[in-house]
């Protein structure tokens, strides 16, 4: 069996995923201040994928390392495979996020209908059930996405990221690649902090201490 993907691979991957993840939030920001919401909700929610991607790798590579290593080169080609599939990055973002987020968002997630919307966002066309064309549906255009929408999913990111400056700045390189950790700084954190003033609403500790109470009821 020959080796999989080495180590500097999947640190690679995940520096430049979080480097394009920020490109693509910026970018979303422009696009949403300039009243381009379909284009600026699908930039966001390719962010998110994004986001994802890189915190999903970090994880997998400190869970292997941890443990017994990486595993042989079928079984990582069975993992590389879930980052080219969409709804697998962002429920992996709904999991990370867990205790901080929406119960209702996290079903819609999860539900695929995020998914439905970002496709929505950038083509016109009939509606699709069960994998077929409803001829006799409305038509579907990318201008149907509204305003608070997009304003929803770019909070939401700016949220994340802010946070995954603060805990690199706090701990000085919490885990994962030494240069997605000089990326993640203080520069960074100012502009997510100016560009964006909006809040998520889907967001927050206070979701965290819901389930907590919840599960000990």
């Amino acid at each position: 069996m020959k080796k999989g993907l080495p180590k500097y691979k999947y640190e690679k991957i995940s520096t430049e995923a979080i480097s394009n993840a920020l490109r693509l939030h910026f970018d979303s920001i422009l696009l949403f201040k300039n009243k381009s919401y379909p284009s600026a909700f699908h930039l966001s929610v390719l962010a998110l994928e994004e986001i994802a991607k890189s915190n999903w790798i970090d994880h997998y590579v400190d869970v292997c390392e941890t443990n017994d290593g990486f595993p042989e080169k079928e079984e990582q080609l069975k993992y590389l495979k879930l980052l080219y599939v969409h709804t697998s990055k962002q429920f992996a973002f709904i999991n990370q996020e867990f205790h901080e987020l929406s119960p209702k968002f996290y079903d819609y997630v999860a539900s695929k209908k995020l998914e439905y919307k970002k496709q929505k966002s950038i083509y016109v066309g009939l509606e699709r059930t069960d994998g077929k064309v409803d001829i006799i549906s409305r038509i579907s255009t990318p201008d149907q996405i509204k305003e608070s929408d997009t304003k929803k999913i770019i909070s939401l990111n700016n949220s994340v990221l802010i946070s995954l400056c603060k805990r690199n700045i706090d701990n000085e390189h919490y885990y994962g690649p030494l240069r997605k950790y000089f990326i993640m700084n203080q520069n960074i954190l100012f502009f997510l902090e100016s560009e964006w003033k909006h809040k998520s609403g889907v967001r927050g500790k206070q979701w965290n201490y819901s389930r907590r109470k919840k599960s000990n009821a």
